[in-house]
């Protein structure tokens, strides 16, 4: 498992289920994804895998973003608006098509600490009507300041 993660070149995926999702009675969550980026961690690649749609009653759509939260804040900078809910138009695998890739496909750059997080956000009903799904999101972060001293 290792050797293919090696050769995808993503260094990180979590697993995001319904069940981290339906305990919030409102239509929006935000999941701390990856936490303790420090100045200088470079997210160069990120992407989501639909494993299995979103479902839950009168939930219509279900959007998931992906960005940070630092000194520059963008919620949608890695991953902007994938449906999820199979309610919805679903779509089943993304690569990073946030502002972070948007013109020159280079990522970001953490200028000061912070975290990678995903938004949910349901049309239709609360957050607790769901009762599956699971969508995977893939990134590669690479630690500048510890490279550049491997490098020196």
């Amino acid at each position: 498992m290792e050797e293919q993660a090696a050769a995808s070149g993503f260094s990180h995926v979590v697993m995001i289920d319904y069940t981290d999702l339906n305990t919030t009675a409102g239509t929006t969550k935000t999941l701390e994804i990856l936490p303790g980026m420090k100045l200088g961690s470079l997210v160069d690649k990120a992407a989501m895998y639909l494993e299995t749609g979103f479902v839950g009653a009168s939930i219509t759509n279900l959007l998931l973003e992906v960005g940070w939260d630092s000194t520059a804040d963008d919620a949608d900078g890695l991953l902007a608006g994938y449906e999820v809910a199979t309610a919805g138009t679903e779509i089943l695998a993304g690569d990073g098509d946030g502002a972070a890739f948007a013109t020159l496909r280079t990522g970001f750059a953490f200028v000061a600490a912070g975290e990678i997080e995903a938004l949910f956000t349901a049309t239709g009903a609360n957050l607790t009507a769901l009762t599956a799904g699971r969508v995977h999101i893939f990134l590669h972060v690479t630690q500048l300041a510890d490279l550049a001293r491997v490098i020196a």
